[in-house]
């Protein structure tokens, strides 16, 4: 327990040294009709064998009213080492913080004046959504195998718990399919790099799309 408190206390003000980033702009849609985007970041390597994703998602694209930011850390053999989602709205701002170990996913929500946290239950296989952050989909893609890897997701902004399974294909032109099916049903598509490159949510009726390719 202590050191999961840990991680909330101390966050990293360096980021991890990368073999390689990735930089995206994501155009986000539902119904047709372009509701806003969001531009990620993925660092991979470096000493610990991390993984960094960082994002920024703006709600609409222009005169946003909605702001969210987000970092999250993931070890070698995928446990959730930080996670943090801060959320700027007109309703009020708040930042989540969340880090898993075991068993456990302990969540803690701050705004202005007050703050709570809560344990979740979590286990092996976790991935962590949100509802206004699609590039989280990336360890989902990571996590999918041929025959169907069994996830369990929490979006800690709402508290909601969701399975899946994530059924990987291989693509035309190296890129690859996954196939979500359970709680969380669609589709979604990476490049060999695993670089997001579509997502289908038919339910939400939302899709997201890349308006710019990874930088070089």
């Amino acid at each position: 327990m202590r050191a999961l408190l840990a991680c909330f206390l101390v966050l990293p003000t360096t980021a991890v040294a990368a073999q390689q980033a990735l930089d995206q702009v994501l155009s986000i849609q539902q119904s047709g009709r372009e509701i806003g985007r969001e531009e990620y970041s993925v660092q991979r390597g470096g000493r610990t064998s991390s993984t960094v994703l960082t994002a920024r998602a703006r709600y609409p694209a222009a005169y946003p009213t909605m702001q969210v930011a987000l970092t999250e850390e993931r070890s070698a053999d995928g446990g959730i080492s930080k996670f943090e989602l801060d959320v700027q709205a007109p309703e009020g701002n708040v930042v989540i913080l969340a880090a898993g170990s075991g068993a456990r996913l302990i969540v803690r929500s701050v705004t202005k004046g007050s703050e709570a946290g809560r344990e979740l239950p979590a286990g092996r296989d976790l991935v962590l959504l949100d509802d206004g952050v699609y590039s989280l989909y990336l360890p989902v893609a990571d996590a999918a195998t041929p025959s169907g890897a069994r996830l369990t997701a929490i979006f800690p902004r709402t508290g909601r718990r969701a399975t899946l399974v994530a059924r990987r294909e291989a693509g035309p032109d190296g890129t690859v399919r996954i196939q979500l099916a359970g709680d969380i049903a669609g589709t979604l598509t990476v490049d060999a790099q695993g670089r997001l490159q579509r997502l289908e949510l038919p339910a939400a009726g939302t899709v997201v799309t890349v308006v710019t390719p990874a930088k070089k």
